[in-house]
């Protein structure tokens, strides 16, 4: 028996309502990586590279996605916290992250 079209859109679009915080802390993500992008091309650190944007923004999303999960999982905070955590972290770029990880790894086992 054929699916009708209605019915799959109503699917899909409850399966999306599921995760729809999950979904909203990538694209915060993704924002906030190519802001951060963009802000250092234009105060000069850094120039213009479409693969670098790209690999930026995408970075950025897995990074707000792994961090509204460890804030949502981990912390037990809301998901509204956890997106606006998420967009920070994105924000802040890869190598950042990796610096202050690092630097509190270390501290942890001295």
């Amino acid at each position: 028996m054929k699916r009708m079209p209605e019915k799959t859109i109503a699917i899909t679009l409850a399966k999306i309502a599921e995760y729809w915080d999950a979904i909203l802390a990538v694209i915060v993500g993704l924002f906030g990586g190519g802001l951060a992008y963009l802000g250092e091309v234009k105060n000069g650190s850094r120039k213009w590279d479409f693969a670098a944007f790209m690999l930026s923004v995408t970075s950025a999303g897995f990074f707000a996605f792994v961090t509204y999960m460890i804030c949502t999982d981990l912390f037990q905070w809301t998901p509204g916290l956890s997106v606006a955590c998420s967009g920070m972290v994105a924000h802040l770029g890869a190598e950042k992250v990796k610096q202050l990880l690092t630097e509190f790894f270390m501290r942890k086992l001295r």
